[in-house]
């Protein structure tokens, strides 16, 4: 019903399906010890489309998965991986029992599957790394992987040279101040992966103008909260260490239609509208939009959630009765108007959405009077809602008459009733049975 209403007053506009890449950063790391197999496998199993691995050269010129130029961290033993033969490296382990691997047997383990792996070529300073980008694409031409794989990197350097050695493969560049992002990068790399720091939805606009794509990476302090302005972003992917709400979100975005529509709207409700934090996973502000209020939107989200209007970054309110100049205008003078029901049949069906489709929740009896409370527009019918559910306008004659009700071709006019007896705000409908 959602997508139906937000069709209705959406006619030429442009849509936008939206989603993400989601990436887990070094696999799970929050389930399982990082860039192991176990960690990986969790992080597929959650949703990840990708996981995230570092790479650096053991002292014989192995390929080894870490982030740490050392292994103290993740196995307890302090050894320099560029100091330290593989085969003494690999004899070390971290706390689920697995042994430090090598890219070969990472990609050995996961070669009849179709998992797929952002690399990170870590470059450090002092830290030798002879021909890295060399031995990592003939692994990737010898097991096949070329559309299994992206890399990105802190090293502009080494994305250059990836891009000679494995042209194919996406690159993205890694950045932690925005002075780092010029034009000049941009003929190395197919994106730019930014820290949530840094995101804004201006930026990550610019970058899309100029062909670039965008991805976000957090520090490994990132919290599940995030998610609830990151997901409002139009990003292209995320490097998370929660791949599972990642995903969650992932999916919500790609099944949500984006509208971009601004303009003056009105509450056309006399209860105040919550202000959720974003239109996929709704989260109360605290803060809402009063009874019958005047504001700005800036676009419409059809989701699983239901139609939210953006009112600022981060902000969004249940469109369910909100209306757009010039309509709202004179919608708005029927909420907390009298009227009578005014239908063929004994009573009229009220419905617990304004849907013919949603049900029955009451009935209204014929003649009965009612206060309507709020109003949702759909396409061509008016509905309105009172204490017990919705039912049309056109099932209503109105105590009071809508003033400079401005009717195109595809609106509802009101019942033709209560035009021709050219009610005034003081008069009642007398002798109502007859007159039905």
């Amino acid at each position: 019903m959602a997508k139906r209403m937000l069709v209705a007053l959406v006619c030429g506009l442009y849509f936008v399906l939206t989603g993400f890449v989601v990436v887990g950063h070094r696999g799970d790391p929050l389930k399982a010890p990082e860039e192991t197999f176990q960690s990986d496998d969790m992080a597929f199993q959650d949703g990840a489309e990708y996981v995230e691995l570092d790479v650096q050269e053991s002292a014989d010129g192995i390929v080894v998965i870490q982030h740490d130029p050392n292994l103290l961290r993740t196995t307890g033993v302090n050894a320099a991986i560029a100091q330290t033969p593989f085969a003494t490296l690999q004899g070390y382990h971290t706390k689920n029992g697995e042994p430090v691997h090598s890219l070969q047997e990472l990609f050995t383990h996961y070669q009849s599957g179709n998992q797929k792996f952002l690399i990170e070529t870590k470059i450090e300073k002092g830290v030798p790394h002879p021909q890295l980008e060399a031995k990592i694409a003939a692994l990737v031409n010898q097991y096949g992987m070329q559309n299994r794989v992206m890399f990105h990197s802190f090293s502009l350097n080494s994305l250059k040279r990836l891009q000679n050695v494995l042209p194919e493969c996406p690159r993205l560049f890694i950045v932690g101040s925005l002075k780092r992002i010029n034009y000049a990068v941009f003929q190395y790399v197919n994106g730019v992966d930014i820290s949530t720091d840094l995101l804004t939805p201006e930026l990550v606009s610019s970058l899309h103008a100029v062909g670039q794509k965008v991805f976000a990476w957090d520090e490994m302090t990132e919290t599940p909260a995030k998610w609830q302005w990151l997901a409002n972003l139009n990003i292209d992917g995320v490097v998370t260490n929660y791949p599972a709400i990642a995903h969650q979100y992932a999916q919500l975005k790609a099944a949500a239609v984006t509208v971009h529509k601004e303009g003056l709207a009105t509450n056309l409700s006399s209860a105040a509208l919550p202000i959720v934090r974003n239109p996929y996973a709704p989260t109360p502000t605290g803060k809402t939009v009063p009874a019958q209020a005047a504001f700005e939107v800036k676009k419409a989200v059809a989701g699983k959630a239901g139609t939210y209007y953006q009112i600022s970054q981060n902000q969004f309110v249940p469109a369910l009765t909100i209306a757009l100049a010039p309509q709202a205008g004179p919608l708005n003078q029927l909420v907390g108007q009298r009227a009578w029901v005014h239908t063929e049949h004994l009573a009229a069906v009220l419905h617990p959405s304004p849907s013919t489709t949603s049900g029955r929740s009451a009935l209204a009896l014929n003649n009965s009077q009612i206060t309507i409370d709020a109003v949702h527009q759909a396409g061509a019918t008016t509905w309105i809602h009172i204490s017990s559910g919705w039912l049309k306008l056109s099932e209503c004659l109105l105590k009071s008459p809508i003033t400079s009700l401005q009717l195109t071709p595809h609106q509802e006019a009101l019942p033709a009733t209560a035009v021709a007896l050219r009610l005034t705000p003081d008069s009642a409908l007398l002798n109502l049975p007859v007159l039905g």
